[in-house]
């Protein structure tokens, strides 16, 4: 097991769970990993052929029977060998029906045969523990079980596999060898050893810091790929935010009236553009009102503006500016946004040189005029968050993104320090944390906060 893991996982006992979605179907599979898997199964599994035992990778087919002996299922059994498994332990999976009823009453039985519930993501916590797989690989099972996108789990299974990793590796290699280096200097400066001079150190440690740095830049977009972009579309009533929203959406979910102040409340829904979730918020419309419903909806607006990566603001085009449209555009100043001018199929009145040359486009929510040329500047918005490194490896999530920057930071601390003399001993306590926040990454160094922090998202199946 993994230095540190065995103080914080506990896999002395064996676990079972549902690993498939809870619903009716054809299938549905019980998965049980541990020591004692293979005794627990065989008291309530009963094969066809008496004398069939487990062996790995090998199917036997039979019944599954409660504490009473009554049938509960027609099964298949498939046993994987420890350390030839998942999780690294024995594994069993029970392949049923997928009624959802008999499934938890396998699992009932699979439970009172010595056998408990598994905690969310402890099938793949167990995998890191034994060393199958590190944290980086782990995240990247959840986001590929997570992924809507081709492009979600493309990157999701690249990250599942090592990819990341195994770029991160060399890196540490290097990094440790220098810190070897400086240490023998250190250490046996009065044996005549050779001590590294800071020019060359930094030779070693600057690279090492541009392409973490490279890394780390990669995480805007890594973050909208994983979790999706955020759009809030935002303007005063009748502005046409709903039917825009309908629009992109290709149905008509929001309520669409001329009586301003319709939407009250936010209204989320995700479409696919450029292989990355866009995650569109109708809100309500802003401006000064004393009705109490009204005013709480124009308060969720904000909250969900100060959440999105994007806002759509919409005026309307066969009108002039007014101050509701003025106020929007200071309000969302900092929140990237672009202009949405609806009602292009009307006479235009609204003069667009206040807006200063801000991003901009013309359509029509009543006719669809103009919607693909919105698709187009929100798919170069996204795609102007990718970076050179994002072609090749992206962090996904924000304990990614806080790994790296430590490790960038204690490096360019390093680096200075070495441009201003400063001793190697204060180096190298740099150079430790850089390396420790690179075990953080991948779980060399990990503790229960970090844990916590992956797998409590997890389904408990896996």
């Amino acid at each position: 097991m993994q230095e540190g893991l065995h103080k914080i996982v506990q896999v002395d006992d064996t676990i079972a769970a549902i690993s498939t979605p809870l619903g009716v179907a054809g299938l549905g599979v019980i998965r049980l990993s541990g020591g004692e898997a293979r005794r627990i199964t065989r008291r309530f599994f009963r094969p066809l052929a008496e004398s069939r035992d487990f062996q790995h990778q090998h199917a036997i087919v039979g019944t599954c029977v409660d504490a009473s002996g009554e049938l509960l299922d027609e099964v298949v059994v498939m046993y994987f060998q420890a350390p030839h498994s998942y999780t690294g332990e024995d594994v069993i999976e029970i392949t049923g029906h997928g009624n959802p009823l008999v499934l938890k009453l396998l699992l009932k039985t699979a439970c009172t045969s010595g056998a408990r519930v598994a905690r969310p993501g402890e099938f793949t916590l167990r995998a890191v523990a034994h060393g199958k797989i590190d944290l980086l690989q782990a995240e990247g099972v959840r986001e590929f079980i997570e992924a809507q996108t081709e492009t979600q789990a493309r990157t999701a299974l690249r990250q599942m596999g090592g990819f990341l990793s195994n770029r991160i590796r060399p890196l540490k290699e290097s990094l440790v060898g220098e810190i070897a280096h400086l240490e023998a200097g250190i250490d046996f400066a009065e044996d005549d050893v050779s001590v590294p001079d800071n020019a060359s150190v930094i030779a070693i440690i600057a690279p090492l810091r541009d392409q973490l740095s490279r890394l780390r830049d990669s995480f805007g977009y890594g973050r909208m790929v994983a979790n999706g972009l955020r759009v809030a579309i935002l303007g005063k009533p009748n502005v046409g935010k709903s039917s825009l929203f309908n629009r992109l959406l290709c149905v008509d979910r929001a309520i669409v009236t001329d009586i301003p102040g319709t939407t009250r409340d936010v209204l989320t829904e995700t479409i696919n553009i450029a292989g990355v979730p866009l995650r569109l918020a109708d809100t309500a419309g802003i401006r000064q009102t004393a009705d109490r419903i009204e005013s709480l909806g124009v308060s969720r607006t904000f909250e969900t503006l100060s959440d999105a990566d994007l806002a759509l603001i919409v005026l309307d085009g066969s009108n002039d500016l007014d101050n509701n449209d003025r106020e929007i555009l200071q309000k969302t100043a900092a929140v990237p946004y672009m202009i949405v001018i609806n009602k292009s199929d009307l006479p235009q009145k609204l003069d667009i040189r206040p807006l200063n040359g801000t991003r901009r486009v013309s359509v029509s929510a009543k006719t669809g005029t103009g919607l693909g040329n919105l698709h187009e500047e929100i798919r170069a918005f996204l795609l102007s968050h990718k970076t050179d490194a994002s072609e090749d490896w992206m962090l996904t999530n924000e304990r990614q993104h806080d790994a790296i920057n430590k490790a960038v930071t204690a490096l360019a601390t390093a680096c200075e320090g070495l441009e201003s003399q400063v001793p190697h001993e204060m180096i190298l306590m740099d150079l430790y944390r850089a390396l420790e926040a690179l075990g953080e990454l991948t779980g060399e160094v990990v503790t229960e906060d970090i844990l916590d922090r992956i797998f409590s998202t997890f389904c408990i199946g896996k």
